[in-house]
């Protein structure tokens, strides 16, 4: 968040819709990269986590500025998304490929 409250001087409703959208993706990308092997139930719960941050957004329009998301907005959530998931997942990439496991 503060990261983004630096980097992004758009209005404080503008950079909560940006930090929870990235903060949704970044929960879906770290569930899927912990795992080995994907089944329905985990594509299914990632459907209805969707689902519900979308109508969230719908619903909650006092704390989101729905007017604001467009290609930029885009672009800002994969930024901050980027920015806080890759580093940790390439870290873990480096330490399996280091010191696999004795599977």
């Amino acid at each position: 968040m503060l990261g983004a409250v630096l980097v992004f001087p758009d209005s404080f409703t503008n950079i909560v819709t940006i930090t929870f959208s990235a903060l949704i993706v970044c929960e879906c990308l770290n569930v899927f990269s912990e795992v080995h092997r994907i089944n329905y139930k985990m594509v299914i719960s990632s459907v209805v986590t969707l689902m519900v941050y979308f109508m969230s957004i719908a619903l909650l329009r006092s704390y989101f500025d729905v007017s604001y998301i467009d290609w930029p907005f885009c672009l800002k959530v994969v930024a901050i998304t980027v920015a806080s998931w890759a580093p940790l997942h390439l870290a873990k990439k480096c330490y399996e490929c280091y010191d696999p496991s004795e599977q």
